[in-house]
C-alpha cells in the first residue's frame, strides 16, 4: 500500500530534474541585471507615454495601464471625462486638436471616441465588448514596443521547462494502453490552460474583494460576476483532469502533476526580466516616481496649487496613476483619490470615480479648465 502512495526513483529524478533545470536557469539566464544609482527626474523618462511608463515598470498591462491611457487624453484636452449612472464616460471636447501626435495606444482612444461623436459619449467599462477589442490592441502594441527592447519575457526557457515537466509526468505515469493516452492527454488538455490563467484571475478577484471593502457599486458587482464566471470553468477543469488522472494513475502521478505545475505556474510570473537598457529604464522611472511621491521634500514644492499654477497638476497626474503614487501628488495639490477631499473647496473642477480594480478605488477631483490650458 505505502509503494502505490510514493513515487518511484525514476520519478523522482524526473521531478528533481525540472526543479534543477529551473534553478540552474534562473541563475544564469533569467535573473536580471541590478538596480543601478537613482536620480530624481523632474520630467518622465524618455519622453514615454504614462501608459508606456507603467507598462516598462510593471512588465505586463492592467487596469491602471489603461486608466493611466485615459487620463493623458484628459489631461492634453482632447477630452472630459465624467461619472454618469456608475461609469465614467468619455467625450471629445469641442475644440479637440485630432492632429496632435499622440502615442498608439492613446490614438486607439481618441479614433473610438471619434465614432462616438454624441451628447453621451463613449462609456468606459471594462466589460463592454468594444473596450476589451481597444484594451488588447493597446496591450499588444504596448507588448510589441516593449519586448526585446525594455524586457525579454524568456518564453523559450519556460517552453523546455514546460516539456520537461510533461515528461516527468510521463515517467510517473507510464502509460502503456491506448485508454491511458487518451486519459493522460485528456487531463493535460483539461489542467493546462486553467491552471495558466486561474492565478490571473484569482489575483484580479482578490483585488476587486479589497476595492468592494471601499466601495461597493454596480460596476464592482459585475466585474465580479464576470471573473466568477471564468474562475469557475478553471476550477472545473482543474478537479476534472485530476480525477481522471487519480482514476486512471493513481495518486504519485497526482503528486508529480501538482508539483511540476506548481513550479511552472510560480515562474510564469518572474519570467519577464529587464534587459540591461530596460534596466537603465527603470532607474530611470524609479526617479520619476521619487519625484512625484516625495513632491513636498523637492523643489516641486516652490509651486502653488494646480487652479493658480496652471497644469502642471494635470499634467502629470497619469503618470502618478501609473506609477502608483497619486495619493502624495494629489495631497500636494489638493485633489484626489480615496480621500475625503471636498471639490467644492476648489473652483472650476469636476469629480469622477475611475473604478480601479487593484485594491485602490479612485476618485479625482480634476481641474478640466486647468487641463485645457496646458
Amino acid at each position: 500500500m505505502f509503494d502505490m502512495l510514493a513515487p518511484d526513483a525514476y520519478t523522482i529524478t524526473a521531478v528533481l530534474g525540472v526543479c534543477a533545470y529551473y534553478a540552474a536557469g534562473w541563475a544564469l539566464i533569467v535573473r536580471a541585471p541590478g538596480a543601478g544609482t537613482i536620480v530624481t527626474l523632474y520630467e518622465p523618462p524618455e519622453h514615454l507615454s504614462p501608459a508606456a511608463v507603467r507598462y516598462a515598470w510593471k512588465r505586463t498591462f492592467d487596469d491602471r495601464t489603461f486608466w493611466a491611457a485615459v487620463l493623458s487624453i484628459v489631461s492634453k484636452g482632447l477630452a472630459t471625462l465624467k461619472s454618469e449612472d456608475d461609469a465614467s464616460v468619455l467625450r471629445l471636447t469641442p475644440a479637440a486638436n485630432l492632429k496632435l501626435l499622440l502615442p498608439q495606444e492613446e490614438k486607439l482612444l481618441v479614433d473610438e471616441m471619434l465614432s462616438h461623436r454624441s451628447r453621451k459619449g463613449m462609456r468606459v467599462s471594462m466589460l463592454d465588448g468594444k473596450m476589451a477589442v481597444i484594451v488588447s490592441e493597446m496591450a499588444d502594441f504596448l507588448r510589441r514596443e516593449a519586448l526585446g527592447v525594455r524586457f525579454k519575457d524568456n518564453r523559450r526557457f519556460l517552453i523546455i521547462g514546460t516539456v520537461l515537466s510533461a515528461i516527468a509526468v510521463l515517467v510517473a505515469a507510464r502509460p502503456r494502453w491506448p485508454e491511458e493516452w487518451f486519459a493522460l492527454g485528456l487531463s493535460f488538455a483539461l489542467m493546462v490552460p486553467s491552471a495558466y490563467y486561474l492565478p490571473f484571475l484569482l489575483l484580479r478577484l482578490r483585488d476587486l474583494y479589497r476595492t468592494a471593502h471601499d466601495r461597493l457599486d454596480g460596476q464592482v458587482v459585475r466585474r465580479g460576476v464576470l471573473l466568477i464566471a471564468w474562475i469557475v470553468p478553471c476550477i472545473a477543469g482543474i478537479t476534472l483532469g485530476f480525477v481522471e488522472l487519480g482514476g486512471t494513475f493513481g495518486w504519485p502521478v497526482l503528486e508529480v502533476t501538482a508539483v511540476v505545475t506548481i513550479v511552472d505556474v510560480s515562474l510564469l510570473h518572474f519570467l519577464r526580466t529587464p534587459t540591461r537598457e530596460g534596466r537603465k529604464l527603470l532607474d530611470k522611472v524609479e526617479g520619476f516616481r521619487r519625484f512625484l511621491q516625495e513632491v513636498d521634500q523637492l523643489p516641486m514644492n516652490q509651486f502653488t496649487p494646480p487652479h493658480e499654477h496652471s497644469g502642471i497638476y494635470e499634467k502629470f497626474l497619469p503618470y502618478a496613476v501609473a506609477l502608483e503614487v497619486e495619493q502624495a501628488w494629489s495631497d500636494r495639490f489638493l485633489a484626489m483619490a480615496s480621500t475625503l477631499h471636498q471639490p467644492e473647496a476648489v473652483p472650476n473642477t469636476q469629480s469622477f470615480y475611475l473604478g480601479m480594480w487593484d485594491g485602490k478605488p479612485i476618485e479625482i477631483v480634476y481641474h478640466p479648465q486647468a487641463g485645457r490650458r496646458a
